[in-house]
């Protein structure tokens, strides 16, 4: 019968701890609440993405907002309680062989009420600016009953969450001004070949 020396003891148990390793880096415990990787409100989203306001990468197609950040407050200008400008809005990384793009900005806290509605819009426009419209894009009637802006306007007191989304149509829509609005966006929605989405709040002063 055979005797363990200390050195071989030793040796023996070298072995073993190597054994029972596996990357041979230290385990750490996550930090207290952490389960997932944090969500971000910097960059717009995409259809190509979960969720609103989620960090998206350079490349996705993407819809942005001078007056505001993305989850962010719209500016008193744009609502009923200021002029009721409407929004400038600029976007990057349109797909290719879009042939007219659409914009939309609803209000889905009050049964997707339509605020703007926008289509006929060339592909090699980057943006929207308040004022103006691109040569050959027509504005749909808006839930207000006129084809043009209608100025964000919830009831006072409360916060709406208002989706402005961005169609990217391989086909041409031939829209026009006559055109139904709740059909349109049907349309669009099933057509587009890509979907940029943004959301911003506004929040109206309690009556006094």
């Amino acid at each position: 019968m055979s005797v363990l020396t200390p050195a071989m003891l030793a040796l023996a148990i070298l072995f073993v701890a190597a054994g029972c390793g596996t990357s041979g880096r230290a385990m750490r415990s996550p930090r207290p609440g952490v389960t997932s990787p944090p969500r971000r409100a910097d960059a717009s989203t995409t259809s190509t993405v979960a969720g609103a306001n989620t960090l998206v990468t350079s490349s996705l197609f993407t819809v942005t907002s001078a007056a505001f950040a993305p989850g962010g407050q719209l500016p008193k200008a744009s609502t009923c309680d200021g002029a009721g400008t409407d929004l400038p809005f600029t976007w990057a990384n349109v797909p290719a062989g879009t042939v007219e793009l659409a914009l939309s900005v609803t209000d889905p806290d009050a049964d997707n009420y339509v605020h703007w509605f926008v289509a006929g819009i060339d592909p090699t426009i980057h943006g929207l600016t308040p004022g103006a419209r691109p040569k050959g894009s027509v504005e749909l009637v808006s839930s207000a009953g006129t084809a043009a802006y209608a100025p964000p306007c919830p009831p006072p007191g409360e916060t709406h969450t208002y989706d402005v989304t961005l169609y990217a149509l391989g086909t041409k829509s031939e829209l026009t001004t006559a055109s139904s609005t709740q059909n349109a966006l049907i349309k669009v929605a099933s057509e587009a070949a890509g979907t940029a989405v943004l959301t911003g709040d506004y929040t109206r002063a309690s009556a006094s």
